[in-house]
């Protein structure tokens, strides 16, 4: 008892199918933790681009603050950490120079500095390290007369 040619195409088929099923569940394996790899690493990516671009904006912030003639250091550092807090940032390195803003004399630049670790804003776990050494921003602006 021979099969009919359209029963066998059925059959062929059958087995076929069931081959690439098998296949297909060996190249997911293959490929989804390399999909999983680059789709985290781009958003920690991103993650840490935000932080830089928060920490770029708070030290405009500062350094708009530090040049007023009024302005007091803890005032200035206070502002600062306003602004990196709205991204979730507790802890930075905040740096002003001059160090004390009642001697920088009118028209002297004002330098306010940040400096973050990329572990404290990292979503990775403390396993994985990064490549970025710091996450740093820098403003200057030149001190107003009080005249």
């Amino acid at each position: 008892m021979s099969l009919t040619p359209s029963l066998r195409r059925t059959a062929r088929r059958h087995r076929t199918t069931r081959r690439r099923r098998g296949a297909a569940a060996v190249e997911f394996a293959l490929i989804a933790p390399l999909m999983l790899l680059f789709t985290f690493g781009m958003i920690e990516s991103a993650r840490l681009m935000m932080v830089k671009n928060a920490a770029v904006q708070a030290t405009r912030e500062g350094a708009r603050m530090a040049v007023l003639p009024s302005a007091t250091e803890a005032g200035v550092r206070k502002r600062v950490m306003e602004e990196l807090s709205l991204m979730s940032v507790e802890a930075a390195t905040i740096e002003l120079e001059p160090e004390i803003l009642a001697n920088a004399e009118p028209g002297a630049d004002i330098l306010v500095r940040v400096r973050i670790a990329p572990e404290q804003v990292s979503w990775l776990p403390s396993i994985l390290t990064l490549a970025v050494p710091e996450i740093a921003a820098t403003s200057v602006m030149r001190r107003e007369s009080t005249d």
